[in-house]
């Protein structure tokens, strides 16, 4: 008997088992049902041609083709991704949405770079293996339509644009932005994006901020033991600075101390230039502070600020102040008034601590409204916080950069006290926003200054502070779920300050706060504020 294939014409069969195994393997696709099995004559091959589909898998080998393409397509998209973070900035990295990712802080960078590869990889397999489940290969188009070609994946999240490769890119042509030049969007949800990542680098670790404190203060209280032995002057202290008005920003490294003379004083502010005045003895017994003042009876800055200088000194290399044994004195300008200590913790990995230790004058009472504006209540300020506010204010030795007749008696007014005050009870109102506002223009500020330190020199977070205080005068809702609108319009009129070059002084509307910073460098701080306007 002659068994002829129906399909060839093939009549050398021994028997309906060799038939079978034949069509099994030489016509898969057949009518019999007979199960599917790769080919392996060119008879059972489709031509190659435009939109060719793949060839037909058993289910033995389907499992296996499958896992290589997902492995493939995993480890090509894990190294696009590495090598596009290791080779230089994530600026060559665009959202779905066309805005840049999110800065990362140095601290976190490690940790986002690894968890990003890892999404972008569980994402791109998870596509991979759902496309081959949901139906048979034959629905799935090669790349360019050829045969024997994997399929194409991209990933779901990200794109790459070749505007913004990095073999054509040049560094000139990258906007200007304070975070690794990223520009980000005002428009929701990039900024909110960009405003967690700020507050996530705002946070510290508790532990490390609690050691810091204690160690100053215990450093402080041991000082003062020393001062009241030492000192041929009565002296006080006030705590000032971002950790008293809890605004602090960064590790708890650097902490400012007024130590004033407990002796009545009056300021006169006569002549004086704004944010200036002149101190003169009040009514008192008290001569301690006699050698320093002059024949018409005003107390000269110099020789006191050389005296109280010399008082830290002593206090400090005394033999029984064991903590000023890890401390080393700081190299200042000669027109700064703080003696700033290095205070080594004595502990392994830990950085020293900037202590600044401060001579002032304590003045009761408020100057004249000529002088200076009263602090008004309303909006954010209460009647008990503002009378708190204007027990009294300070003056330090920092010396009027002008010329001026009486320059070398002239003596920097200082609102610490008032501004501790403000700033810590902001949101005692309504629980509103107004810190956090701040604080993020401050970390904005720090990012401006640790990508370019050589830029700025002068602008700091007392020009911020004059600014926002003003700031929260003219804006009437701080609710929380206004933060993100607050903090906009707070950059925006920000950069506007100081591409004028004017911030008035809270306190002393006549007296510019800008005067002292140059204005390439105010040029710089208003590009960065615009870059995060674009």
């Amino acid at each position: 008997m002659v068994i002829k294939c129906p399909n060839c014409d093939k009549n050398d069969f021994k028997s309906v088992r060799g038939l079978n195994c034949h069509i099994s393997r030489i016509h898969p696709s057949s009518a019999d049902g007979r199960g599917l099995r790769p080919s392996t004559d060119t008879r059972g091959r489709r031509d190659d041609k435009d939109g060719a589909r793949p060839e037909t898998l058993t289910p033995r080998h389907e499992d296996h083709e499958r896992h290589n393409s997902d492995r493939d397509v995993v480890k090509g998209i894990a190294k696009v991704q590495r090598d596009s973070l290791q080779k230089g900035s994530p600026d060559n990295i665009l959202l779905k949405d066309g805005a840049r990712p999110e800065t990362l802080t140095p601290r976190h960078e490690d940790h986002e770079r690894h968890n990003s590869d890892r999404d972008v990889v569980k994402g791109v397999a998870k596509v991979q293996r759902e496309s081959l489940q949901r139906g048979s290969p034959g629905n799935i188009l090669l790349k360019n339509d050829a045969v024997g070609a994997k399929p194409e994946s991209r990933p779901a999240k990200y794109k790459e644009s070749p505007k913004q490769s990095r073999t054509t890119e040049e560094p000139h042509d990258r906007p200007l932005s304070s975070l690794s030049n990223f520009i980000l969007s005002f428009n929701a949800p990039n900024f909110e994006k960009f405003v967690k990542m700020i507050e996530g680098s705002i946070v510290r670790p508790r532990e490390d901020s609690t050691l810091r404190t204690e160690s100053v203060n215990k450093f402080i209280d041991d000082l003062k033991v020393v001062m009241e032995r030492i000192s041929d002057i009565p002296l006080k202290l006030l705590k000032s600075g971002s950790y008293y008005d809890k605004t602090k920003i960064d590790y708890n490294n650097e902490f400012d101390f007024m130590f004033y003379a407990d002796i009545k004083m009056e300021a006169d502010f006569t002549n004086c230039p704004p944010g200036y005045c002149k101190i003169r003895k009040g009514v008192t017994v008290n001569k301690d502070l006699d050698p320093f003042i002059d024949r018409n009876g005003y107390l000269v800055p110099k020789l006191y600020k050389s005296h109280m200088f010399d008082i830290f000194e002593k206090c400090r290399t005394d033999p029984s102040f064991r903590k000023g044994r890890r401390t080393q004195l700081q190299d200042r300008k000669p027109e700064s008034p703080a003696y700033t200590l290095l205070f080594d913790l004595g502990i392994p990995d830990k950085s020293p601590i900037d202590i600044d230790l401060v001579p002032a004058i304590r003045i009761s009472g408020w100057p004249k409204t000529k002088d200076a504006r009263e602090i008004q209540t309303g909006k954010w300020i209460d009647i008990s916080t503002a009378k708190k506010a204007m027990e009294c204010f300070h003056v330090v030795t920092k010396q009027f950069p002008e010329a001026h007749p009486d320059t070398n008696l002239l003596w920097r007014v200082s609102f610490s006290h008032a501004e501790k005050e403000l700033i810590l009870h902001a949101d005692l109102s309504d629980k509103g926003c107004r810190k956090n506002v701040f604080k993020i223009l401050k970390k904005i500020k720090e990012n401006m200054k640790s990508k370019n330190p050589t830029e700025m020199d002068k602008f700091c977070s007392y020009h911020l502070k004059m600014f926002i205080l003003g700031f929260y005068d003219t804006h009437s809702d701080f609710s929380k779920d206004q933060k993100l609108d607050m903090l906009k319009k707070g950059i925006e009129q920000l950069a506007k300050c100081v591409r004028e070059g004017a911030i008035e002084n809270y306190f002393i509307p006549k007296d510019n706060v800008l005067q002292s910073v140059p204005e390439e460098e105010r040029r710089y701080v208003v590009r960065e504020l615009e870059g995060l306007l674009q």
